[in-house]
């Protein structure tokens, strides 16, 4: 392995805590990464995207993204249907080895064995791991109607140390086992790409960096000094130019930059139906400039040339539903122009204003809103006060915290994972906790991220969350017992602090902390996990004949109240 992609290797390993695995292992969750953050701009934990050991048909990482959101469960995907009356997706195949060459044959066979591993009826042996992932790929499919911009795209990467040069053979291996794939006619595209050293680092790199992207911005009119405000400009831009804000290197669409948007894309109702057929019919689209409310960006910094504005660390905090069909009908806009008020700010108070401002133009319900409030500060704030070895990081923004060099990425919490963490441990939610977030948080209305509520809650989901996680990734817990993360987390706090939780701050706040010193104890931690092990055992027992537990046990209320009556069971003895 050269001396850069060591390098990269070592930094990653070290900030993932996987330095005690083989080398293999972690260039396995470093090719993972890069190449999933290629595809996704959130945080996510490439460890969990491994599939390679026995049986993984050559096959070292994969992930599902559907909507712009990696999913995990089947669930999502329904919830994804229901909730954006679309589906569209991407499937990512990783093959990672720390080689210095590319081989043929393992080209030739990943490509049968995806072949077998798409059929109706895959033949060959499969590891659990990958049998959940065809368990996603196959609810997938199971909701085709719903694939309103066409099947999904197959993506392929075959990762070594070596240097790609395009080599006459291989590069005719690689096109044979595209065109292999596509006889499938079960994908809209397919990629099969070889990637060595070079082209890892460049992923890296791109992976390590905020959101950036450079457009031209003339017909600008640059507004006077606003307090809290280092710039801010409103004007027109060209809807093609508007595309490279809202365009990845792929050229998808970056769905984290309409994280703090307060509505996900609504899909063809009648407003955005109204947009399209702006956009669609000639005539109109001069119009378009006048017709539409425009786009509000806010920017945490910004440099401009002349003419051409580079933004840094963005985001689209009015405008996601016409941004939506302009990219769907980025092949009609010439001539469109969109108007755009561009605002630079490092002020969190000011960025949020104007967030709640423009949506409140747009009829928003104060419901919607409440992402918006003062407890997403405070959380971000109260997660950083503790000291270092019991700071987390919560991720408000898209790639807010990665490039800090040698902060441990698995101390970051991001919001899908802090609801499905704080639902399962907070309001006995587990059974539910898999969910698609947002789906979660609309069932349990003002229970998660309510405006009165104190952060200490929060903070000690998010600990339990990173206290078992680390379990998991230094085996002293065993990795079967993963499908039932949200279960343990529920069931720790039922056994640690059998009592009600309190709803005075005072009392709040005690009680929190008493769990949370707990969970950091290196010795009363893994104990407390391992105390309530055997509650999850009995119930995989009572409820599944095969005694094996999956992510099918743990998703019925049945199985989580169980885990309660054990619970309470443990404690009388």
């Amino acid at each position: 392995m050269d001396r850069i992609t060591g390098s990269f290797l070592q930094e990653f390993s070290s900030e993932r805590q996987l330095s005690h695995e083989p080398e293999s292992g972690q260039f396995e969750a470093f090719c993972a990464y890069c190449v999933i953050s290629s595809e996704f701009d959130g945080e996510f934990d490439p460890v969990e995207m491994r599939t390679g050991g026995g049986n993984d048909l050559a096959v070292d990482a994969a992930a599902l993204v559907v909507n712009g959101d990696i999913i995990s469960s089947p669930e999502e995907i329904d919830d994804l249907r229901n909730r954006n009356n679309y589906l569209q997706a991407r499937i990512l195949i990783i093959q990672a080895k720390t080689s210095s060459g590319f081989d043929g044959a393992r080209i030739t066979d990943l490509a049968d064995n995806l072949c077998d591993f798409f059929s109706n009826d895959p033949s060959l042996p499969m590891s659990s791991n990958l049998k959940e992932f065809k368990d996603l790929t196959e609810r997938l499919y199971e909701n085709s109607t719903a694939f309103r911009k066409g099947s999904p795209d197959l993506v392929v990467r075959y990762v070594t140390t070596g240097s790609w040069t395009g080599d006459a053979h291989l590069s005719s291996k690689a096109a044979a086992a595209k065109a292999r794939l596509e006889s499938l006619n079960i994908f809209e595209t397919v990629e099969f790409e070889c990637l060595g050293a070079r082209e890892i680092q460049s992923l890296y790199r791109s992976a390590k960096n905020t959101v950036e992207a450079e457009f031209l911005f003339s017909n600008q009119v640059l507004l006077p000094d606003i307090d809290g405000v280092e710039q801010s400009y409103i004007g027109t831009v060209s809807a093609t130019e508007y595309m490279k804000l809202i365009s990845d290197p792929n050229g998808n669409i970056r769905k984290s930059l309409f994280y703090e948007n307060v509505r996900d894309f609504q899909d063809y109702n009648d407003v955005n139906r109204g947009i399209r057929s702006t956009l669609q019919e000639e005539r109109l689209r001069g119009r378009f400039v006048v017709l539409n409310n425009g786009i509000t960006v806010v920017a945490r910094e910004m440099g401009v040339v002349g003419n051409k504005f580079t933004l840094r660390d963005y985001q689209i905090v009015n405008g996601c539903q016409t941004s939506h069909v302009l990219f769907d009908e980025k092949d009609e806009l010439e001539g469109v122009h969109v108007p755009l008020r561009l605002i630079v700010t490092q002020d969190e108070d000011v960025a949020s204003s104007v967030t709640a401002a423009t949506n409140k133009q747009t009829l928003v319900s104060d419901e919607d809103l409440k992402a918006l409030e003062t407890l997403q500060k405070e959380l971000e704030a109260f997660l950083e006060a503790h000291p270092i070895e019991k700071r987390l990081y919560y991720e408000r923004r898209s790639k807010q915290y990665s490039s800090i060099p040698g902060l441990e990425k698995t101390r970051i919490i991001t919001r899908p994972q802090l609801v499905r963490t704080y639902a399962a441990m907070m309001l006995d939610e587990a059974w539910r906790a898999g969910r698609y977030y947002k789906e979660l948080q609309r069932i349990r209305g003002n229970d998660i991220f309510a405006s009165a509520d104190y952060p200490d809650p929060y903070y000690v989901s998010a600990v339990a969350a990173y206290r078992l996680e680390y379990f998991f990734r230094n085996n002293y817990v065993d990795g079967k017992y993963k499908p039932a993360r949200y279960q343990i987390l529920m069931a720790i706090r039922h056994y640690a602090e059998p009592a009600p939780v309190p709803n005075k701050r005072r009392d709040l706040e005690k009680y929190c902390t008493r769990l949370a010193d707990r969970l950091w104890d290196p010795q009363e931690g893994p104990a407390l996990v391992q105390s309530v092990l055997p509650i999850v055992d009995s119930a995989v027992r009572e409820t599944e004949k095969d005694g094996i537990l999956d992510r099918d046990t743990v998703r019925t209320q049945a199985f989580t109240d169980l885990i309660l009556k054990g619970v309470k069971n443990l404690r009388r003895r």
